[in-house]
């Protein structure tokens, strides 16, 4: 099982079972479906299986269903635990565990002792397997998308380069954080002659000292990045990038 690997460990208490109703939703002027699923961490499609909606179309004032109903439990935090790291444990997702957490603002911002609610074992679902190749095959979806830097995460048509990394690792339910600095801290460091497809590829353009770029390993010779000069699109890594690059990051296992 292929895990997220932010922070080591895991341990934890799970409480007593109790009902929790769906989230609900009112829609507001120019709202759309999409975006609210992407908002509440689902899918149009569940939103529009749960509110029993024949179609995406949603006027201002409907009460929406943003989650299911669910038999809940209640899971205290403990040192070195994640979103994903919990929901490996109970065969869930990340997406199940914050539609029915809506106190959980930011995913990468757990604190030891917080008390969350988990679905019970009866009403989850299976978890499928994330590989390298899938943050790959989900990055190339957006090569020839332009380079914007500090484009906004919500963006799909500019990236600088972490927001094209983060972009892609969340499609696959895995919340990065938002800058290359930050993102080469985010997993497990590994040497570049053990780098896999979807590891993460910091550089230091400047020389400085300064993580400053980042893209997706494709293989020795290759990255899948956002760059000033082309946007999102292949790299060959043989020259420019070879000398710049400081550090591989796996964030899957």
């Amino acid at each position: 099982m292929k895990k997220f690997i932010i922070t080591a460990g895991l341990a934890g208490t799970l409480l007593f079972a109790s009902q929790a109703d769906a989230a609900t939703y009112t829609v507001k002027s120019g709202d759309v479906l999409w975006k609210i699923a992407y908002d509440n961490n689902t899918s149009a499609s569940q939103i529009i299986e749960w509110n029993g909606l024949t179609s995406a179309m949603i006027y201002p004032g409907q009460v929406l269903k943003v989650s299911q109903d669910l038999t809940n439990s209640k899971y205290t935090v403990k040192a070195g635990d994640t979103i994903y790291i919990i929901s490996q444990k109970y065969n869930t997702t990340i997406t199940a565990i914050l539609a029915i957490n809506a106190q959980i603002t930011n995913p990468n911002n757990l604190y030891i002792g917080q008390v969350i609610n988990v679905p019970s074992t009866s009403q989850t679902v299976p978890v499928q397997e994330t590989t390298g190749q899938d943050i790959i095959n989900s990055g190339k979806k957006y090569i020839g998308a332009g380079y914007l830097y500090a484009a906004s995460t919500t963006r799909a048509d500019v990236f600088d380069c972490s927001s094209f990394i983060k972009r892609v690792y969340e499609e696959h339910g895995i919340y990065l954080p938002r800058t290359s600095q930050e993102q080469a801290n985010a997993g497990t460091s590994v040497p570049f002659s053990q780098a896999r497809v979807g590891d993460i590829v910091s550089y230091d353009t400047n020389f400085d000292g300064t993580i400053d770029h980042a893209g997706l390993f494709v293989d020795p010779n290759t990255i899948l990045h956002s760059s000033s000069s082309k946007g999102v699109d292949y790299s060959n890594t043989t020259y420019y990038w070879k000398d710049r690059m400081v550090k591989v990051t796996r964030i899957i296992k």
